[in-house]
């Protein structure tokens, strides 16, 4: 059993979905929709870089830890300080309801 530290929970982060919705020219569109704002602990697990289509793209996958909240999917996002995270798992600490571990990417765009 693990226990959480909420001392660590020490950003603000905003729970997201994509969502249908349609503009003023009847086109339907996927938006970002906030679902929840908590606070979490976030932390850089590892790096990775590869090659596709001839350009190098870096990848960065964090662990983040908040309290439980149910209805949190593998297809959501978290922004955490104007970063987006895609979150690749989600899962519930030894099923007690307690806390959420979740591994989630973030695409880094070189410039240039």
């Amino acid at each position: 059993m693990r226990t959480m530290n909420i001392g660590r929970l020490n950003k603000r982060v905003r729970v997201l979905r994509k969502d249908d919705s349609v503009n003023v020219l009847n086109q339907k569109s996927k938006d970002l929709v906030e679902v929840k704002t908590v606070w979490a602990s976030v932390a850089p697990v590892r790096g990775t870089e590869r090659y596709e289509l001839q350009k190098l793209h870096e990848e960065i996958t964090y662990r983040i830890y908040m309290r439980y909240f149910s209805g949190v999917t593998a297809d959501m996002y978290i922004e955490c300080e104007g970063r987006l995270f895609e979150i690749q798992s989600v899962v519930d600490v030894d099923f007690e309801h307690k806390m959420l571990e979740i591994d989630a990417t973030e695409k880094v765009k070189k410039a240039g």
